[in-house]
């Protein structure tokens, strides 16, 4: 079963810092209107709405997608917005297809067009993707990056748990994220735990989005965290039911329920 693992080193945004605003010219890809960054973001009251904008290039670009995706489910919360620019030359083929609708939603798609003046480009460069920018209440670049890893619970410190409390993946990860921080301590973490309690609650919440076997498996393994053998075990095998349901790879699982057995 693979999950995303990584930590982010964004949590309090100083990674990358850059103090300046910048204003660049693209296309939206629902009409080819030219639209200015500026007028994307701003509030309407001389302020800017918190923005993410990311750029990908085509179909072949998964982890783009996935990035664009995960952060798209998050915008749900009203938080932020999602900007996606794709900055492939062929773009008016792809658009033909139109597939770069089915992929996320709470998006808004945006395609550079070096021929205007002021284009993205000329700030920015575009030989890879993703790039990605956040964009502060005052306009400001916050923090930019080129990563495939980066992905919506990782803002979560940083914009409060209401940032992915309709993104079931989002709070999946989050609280598997933990589960891999811990899963090598040899005592047992009481529920009562603030991070644990924090990790029960998204995964909980998680599975009333959406149940599925990763988000029930993960729920299974913090219990066996927190030392509720039984309830672990049940979840396990609940998750297993699941995984082959949509014929899923379930050996970690296995493993999980022979960690539960030694324990009772």
């Amino acid at each position: 079963m693979k999950r995303l693992i990584t930590t982010l080193l964004f949590l309090t945004l100083t990674y990358t810092y850059v103090d300046a605003q910048v204003n660049f010219t693209m296309r939206r890809a629902d009409n080819d209107e030219t639209v200015e960054l500026v007028s994307l973001i701003s509030d309407g009251e001389g302020g800017a709405n918190p923005t993410f904008l990311i750029t990908w290039s085509g179909k072949w670009c998964t982890p783009c997608m996935d990035v664009i995706k995960s952060l798209g489910a998050a915008a749900k919360s009203g938080k932020v917005q999602v900007l996606a620019l794709n900055v492939d030359e062929d773009w008016k083929a792809m658009k033909a297809n139109n597939y770069h609708n089915n992929y996320w939603s709470n998006v808004t798609n945006l395609y550079l067009d070096t021929d205007l003046n002021n284009s993205f480009d000329t700030y920015f460069t575009t030989s890879s993707a993703p790039v990605i920018l956040f964009f502060d209440e005052l306009g400001h670049i916050q923090y930019m990056d080129a990563s495939y890893s980066l992905r919506s619970y990782m803002f979560v410190d940083f914009f409060g748990k209401e940032f992915i409390w309709e993104d079931s993946e989002g709070l999946n990860s989050y609280a598997w994220n933990y589960y891999l921080e811990h899963e090598d301590e040899s005592n047992v973490i009481p529920e009562t735990d603030e991070e644990m309690a924090k990790a029960l609650e998204f995964v909980k919440r998680s599975i009333s989005l959406n149940a599925n076997y990763n988000n029930t498996d993960t729920y299974a393994a913090l219990l066996y965290l927190s030392g509720q053998y039984t309830e672990a075990l049940k979840k396990a095998k609940e998750a297993i039911d699941l995984a082959k349901e949509s014929e899923t790879d379930y050996e970690t699982t296995n493993e999980l329920i022979q960690k539960i057995i030694e324990k009772m």
